[in-house]
C-alpha cells in the first residue's frame, strides 16, 4: 500500500500547477483563437510580401514599415536629430521595443527572436484578456472577447516588428493586477507599456483612475514617472531636447479627422478611422458595465488620434482591451450563428487587411 501511495501523493501535487496553469490559458478560450489569429496572419503576410530585392519573405516582413526602425535602433542607436538627405529621423519611435531587441539578439538572430518573443507575448496579452474578461462577463462572453480581439482586422501587426504584443500584453496585465491589488506590479507593467509608446503614459492615468486612493496611487504611478523621466534626461543628454520624440514627429506628415473632411487627407486612413469608430462604439453601447477606468482608458488612448493623426488607429484599437470586453458582451446576447458569422467576417478582414498590407504597402 506504502509503495502505491507515493506516485499519487506526487500527481495530486501536480494537479494545482496544471489547474493553475489551464485557468489563464484555457485551450478553446485563449489558446485557440491564438493559434487561428497567427496562421492567418503570418501565412498573408508572407505571401503578401513580393519584393526579392528585400531578401526573403520572412526578411521582408520582420523590417516592414517601422520595424525597419525598431531594427535599426538596436542595432545602431537612435543617431541624428536631422539625418541627411530624405531620410527620417529615428527619435519618434521610443526605447522600450529596441532595448528588447539588444537584449534578444545575445541569444540569436535579432529580427528572428523579436518575430517568436511577440507572438509568445501576444498569447499572453490574450491570457490576460481572459482572465479580466473573466471578472467582468460570463465564461462565454470571456471567450468571445478573445476571439474578437484575436480575429480583429488589425490583428496582423502582433506579426510584425512593433511594439504591439508587449503594449497590449503589459497594459492588461497591469489592469489585472490592479484588480487584485498588486499595485506595484501594476505600475512596473504600466511603466514598460510607458517606454515602448509615447502616448502609453495612459495606462498609468486609467489606472490612477482605478484605484483612487492617493497612496496606491504613488505605487502605481511612480515606476512610470521614473521611466519617463529616465529617457526624457536621454533625449536631452543626447540631443539638448528633452522632448526630440516630439519635435521630430512633429515633422510627420499626419492625416487628421479634419484632413478627411475637408477632402484634403489620403483615403488610406479611412480603414483605421472605422476599425477605431468600430472598437469605440461597442464601448459606448456598454459603457454603463465598463469600469470608469477602462472608459478613462479608452477615450485617450483612442481619440487624440483624431487630432493628430490617424494613421495607426487601427492597431492602436486592437491594442485597446475594453471595446473586445464589450464586443464579447455583445455577442453573447445574439445567436451562436451570429457569433460565427461575425467572428468569420472579421477572420476574412484579417486576412484582407494583412495582404493589402504587404503587397500594396499600406500603412498599418
Amino acid at each position: 500500500m506504502a509503495v502505491d501511495e507515493q506516485p499519487v501523493t506526487r500527481a495530486a501535487a501536480r494537479r494545482p500547477w496544471f489547474a493553475a496553469v489551464a485557468a489563464v490559458f484555457p485551450l478553446g478560450a485563449v489558446i485557440a483563437p491564438w493559434v487561428v489569429s497567427r496562421v492567418i496572419s503570418i501565412t498573408v503576410l508572407l505571401v503578401s510580401m513580393r519584393d526579392p530585392s528585400r531578401g526573403s519573405r520572412f526578411d521582408q516582413l520582420v523590417v516592414h514599415w517601422d520595424g525597419a526602425y525598431y531594427l535599426d535602433i538596436a542595432r545602431h542607436g537612435y543617431g541624428a536629430v536631422h539625418p541627411p538627405g530624405a531620410l527620417q529621423a529615428k527619435w519618434p519611435f521610443f526605447p522600450g521595443l529596441p532595448a528588447l531587441i539588444r537584449v534578444l539578439s545575445e541569444l540569436g538572430r535579432d529580427d528572428v527572436m523579436i518575430f517568436v518573443v511577440n507572438q509568445l507575448l501576444f498569447l499572453v496579452a490574450l491570457a490576460g484578456v481572459y482572465c479580466l474578461a473573466r471578472r467582468h462577463s460570463s465564461v462565454r462572453a470571456s471567450a468571445l472577447t478573445v476571439w474578437a480581439i484575436a480575429l480583429f482586422p488589425a490583428s496582423f501587426v502582433f506579426s510584425m516588428t512593433y511594439a504591439s504584443s508587449i503594449f497590449l500584453a503589459a497594459s492588461v496585465w497591469a489592469f489585472v493586477c490592479v484588480e487584485r491589488h498588486h499595485d506595484l506590479l501594476a505600475g512596473v507593467l504600466a511603466a514598460s507599456a510607458a517606454i515602448v509608446r509615447p502616448n502609453g503614459v495612459v495606462v498609468t492615468v486609467a489606472l490612477v483612475v482605478a484605484v483612487w486612493a492617493w497612496r496606491r496611487a504613488v505605487l502605481v504611478a511612480l515606476p512610470t514617472a521614473m521611466v519617463l523621466a529616465g529617457w526624457l534626461w536621454y533625449c536631452y543628454d543626447r540631443t539638448g531636447d528633452a522632448l526630440v520624440f516630439l519635435t521630430t514627429k512633429g515633422q510627420w506628415e499626419e492625416i487628421t479627422l479634419w484632413n478627411l473632411i475637408s477632402l484634403d487627407g489620403k483615403l488610406t486612413a479611412v480603414p483605421h478611422l472605422l476599425l477605431a469608430a468600430a472598437a469605440i462604439t461597442a464601448v459606448v453601447i456598454q459603457r454603463k458595465r465598463m469600469p470608469a477606468s477602462w472608459l478613462v482608458y479608452t477615450g485617450l488612448y483612442l481619440l487624440p488620434s483624431l487630432v493628430t493623426g490617424m494613421v495607426g488607429l487601427g492597431r492602436y484599437a486592437n491594442e485597446c482591451f475594453p471595446p473586445f470586453i464589450a464586443a464579447g458582451q455583445l455577442l453573447e446576447r445574439v445567436s451562436v450563428g451570429v457569433q460565427r458569422t461575425a467572428l468569420a467576417v472579421s477572420a476574412i478582414g484579417l486576412a484582407v487587411f494583412a495582404y493589402a498590407i504587404g503587397h500594396y504597402q499600406v500603412v498599418p
